[in-house]
């Protein structure tokens, strides 16, 4: 009588510590930058615990420093700098952990970014400059992110947006009602001097150390 072979079992999935696992090596291992942009977009759809951003940050941020410093592609098309975009997104993520916002490596990463948008002007986005902001506002809130904020003269580019006069009235945005206003945080406008006077002024005072309205991190646990 013929053996009947028994259904083959479908193959299950990975276990995310292998997905993990895999991400980080692209990031730690990878053989040009194009398998790190891998690494890191699969890593945004994995990554759900502290511990998993925790160990893609150390996977990632030699890699995100260079990202802060590429000039763009020569086909960039809009303004900005989607290396820079996508560092500054990532970082976002970072600093809403509470060990990795104290880390000194991170937050020179993040200061360098800031410093990176404020040197670029109105050549940013306004997704970069939130992501900016919102990394500033953290860095900015850490002895050690002051102290290298002071030290590559973000502090300095900052009061120079902050003394800058407001644009005229009439080229601004409607501006939303005074309750929606202020349950949004300080506003992020790009006009002609980059990070916006608004935002500059919210940094210098503390008020910093949350992800800005309008801005969602890469990374969502």
């Amino acid at each position: 009588k013929p053996r009947v072979p028994a259904p083959a079992m479908p193959e299950s999935a990975p276990p995310p510590t292998a997905k993990l696992d895999h991400c980080c090596g692209l990031l730690e291992r990878g053989k040009s930058d194009e398998e790190r942009f891998v690494g890191l977009l699969l890593a945004s759809k994995i990554v759900a615990a502290p511990a998993g951003l925790r160990r893609v940050c150390d996977a990632a941020l030699a890699f995100l420093a260079r990202l802060v410093q590429s000039p763009p592609p020569p086909d960039t098309v809009g303004g900005g700098n989607p290396y820079r975009a996508l560092a500054l997104s990532v970082l976002a993520s970072f600093v809403t952990d509470d060990e990795l916002r104290s880390r000194a490596d991170v937050l020179a990463c993040a200061v360098a970014a800031g410093a990176a948008v404020l040197g670029a002007g109105a050549e940013a986005t306004d997704d970069e400059l939130r992501d900016c902001a919102s990394v500033l506002g953290v860095a900015l809130c850490q002895p050690a992110g002051l102290a290298e904020a002071v030290r590559v003269q973000v502090i300095s580019s900052l009061a120079a947006a902050a003394a800058s006069p407001l644009p005229p009235a009439s080229d601004a945005a409607p501006s939303a009602a005074p309750e929606a206003a202020q349950e949004a945080g300080p506003a992020v406008s790009r006009g002609e001097r980059g990070l916006g006077v608004e935002a500059a002024c919210a940094l210098l005072g503390g008020a910093g150390g949350h992800v800005l309205a309008g801005g969602e991190p890469l990374f969502q646990p």
